[in-house]
């Protein structure tokens, strides 16, 4: 243990990341730029609810596409299933790893979350919002 306290918390608040949940909050910018695209907030509802945060690529396109096509009415398909695999590796995983809310591993293809409060309540919040006749 160190004898200087302050410098201990300084260092342990340099990690975004602690104990499994994020030590920052994203600015309200971030957050909302998140929520803007459908695809990446069906991401971020099926990674809240992953058991311990963590999930694959397959998975996650399988929860994404579950819910397109429950909201849109939309048929489940391969194609479907490779359009949003596809969209989740190149743009949304990448994107929401940049703001410290999950670690994406494109080699093995797995995703952990870490848990973020504040996103949360707004997920819960869209999430009722979106599928409120479901």
């Amino acid at each position: 243990m160190s004898d200087n306290p302050v410098r201990e918390s300084a260092n342990e608040s340099d990690h975004a990341l602690q104990q499994g949940r994020a030590v920052t909050t994203p600015s309200f910018d971030t957050l909302f730029d998140l929520l803007a695209d459908r695809r990446r907030r069906y991401a971020l509802y099926a990674l809240v609810g992953a058991e311990e945060g963590l999930t694959d690529l397959s998975a996650l396109v399988d929860e994404v596409a579950m819910q397109e096509a429950r909201n849109e009415e939309r048929k489940l398909t391969d194609s479907l299933c490779a359009d949003i695999a596809d969209e989740l590796r190149e743009e949304h995983l990448p994107k929401i790893a940049e703001a410290d809310i999950v670690d994406y591993d494109d080699r093995s293809e797995t995703v952990r979350y870490w848990r973020q409060p504040t996103l949360e309540e707004y997920l819960e919040h869209t999430h009722f919002k979106e599928f409120a006749d479901a």
